[in-house]
């Protein structure tokens, strides 16, 4: 029986680990399952949160908001798909954690929301 790391195995693991680091490389955007942004996943929410529970937000926070999502996206080289399906999974988490809990609007996201979407102005 073979040592793994004998001398005869170190060629082909090193031939596998280039092989490896060259798909990982080719494999283009990240994947929405992947993606771990904490910056677009608070966007996303406000987003949401505006639309599913109706919180204030102006034309042009909108907007800035918009702006800094596809700017984010593009940081990530996220596809139109993958951002969607991120879009998505987010808002089936949120939907988990109950739309009547996180749009009260005396609750801890109501708070939260109203002092993140003053960064982004009136």
């Amino acid at each position: 029986m073979s040592d793994a790391s004998s001398p005869a195995r170190r060629p082909l693991r090193r031939t596998l680990a280039a092989v490896l680091i060259a798909l990982a490389a080719a494999s283009g955007p990240a994947r929405a399952a992947e993606v771990n942004d904490p910056e677009l996943t608070l966007l996303y929410r406000l987003a949401l949160s505006a639309e599913m529970c109706g919180f204030t937000v102006s034309p042009k926070q909108a907007e800035a908001i918009g702006k800094e999502m596809d700017r984010h996206i593009r940081r990530l080289n996220l596809s139109d798909d993958d951002a969607d399906a991120l879009y998505k999974k987010i808002e089936a988490d949120m939907a988990a954690e109950d739309w009547d809990r996180i749009c009260a609007k005396t609750g801890a996201w109501a708070k939260t929301y109203a002092e993140q979407i003053r960064k982004f102005g009136k």
